[in-house]
């Protein structure tokens, strides 16, 4: 299942999906209020740990609310495979990855670890992803993911 611009430049790939409701469209101006709406709280870190990835500068509330999903993000639930425009990948948890085929054992997959705060990313080089990144990071909750892992990330992938 895919939510948001399937021609987005960051990929989020989560194992479980939020209710979407009927005639959801991610392009309508109040698409991620309406999921948070119907999804609570949990999912309202999810898209705020989204924004503060994903967002140009550093208004990260402005661009959750009125730009995330619409141009440059989506969210592959349950994903098999890379997407293969995009990107940014970024794999939220081991079983994301897992679903994903990804382990740390491959020998084909080199891996650098970045930390902060006791937490880390696994920044990875897959043989087939030239000119993508590829991250392994923690599920996109506030407790996994604080914000100097969230500045770590960005200043991996080089956001502005």
């Amino acid at each position: 299942m895919i939510i948001g611009n399937p021609y987005a430049s960051f990929a989020y790939y989560l194992p479980t999906a939020p209710l979407i409701p009927d005639n959801w469209h991610y392009t309508q101006p109040d698409a991620v209020a309406t999921l948070i709406a119907l999804n609570g709280n949990h999912w309202r870190k999810i898209f705020t740990i989204m924004a503060k990835i994903s967002a140009v500068g550093e208004d990260w509330r402005s661009y959750r609310d009125q730009v995330l999903l619409k141009q440059n993000e989506l969210i592959c639930i349950s994903g098999t495979e890379l997407m293969a425009n995009t990107k940014i990948h970024l794999i939220a948890g081991q079983v994301a990855a897992k679903c994903l085929g990804l382990t740390m054992s491959a020998s084909d997959i080199h891996a650098q670890h970045l930390t902060a705060q006791n937490k880390s990313i696994t920044a990875m080089t897959l043989p087939s992803s030239q000119g993508q990144h590829c991250l392994l990071t923690p599920y996109l909750d506030y407790r996994q993911y604080p914000n100097q892992l969230i500045a770590l990330t960005r200043q991996h992938l080089v956001v502005p």
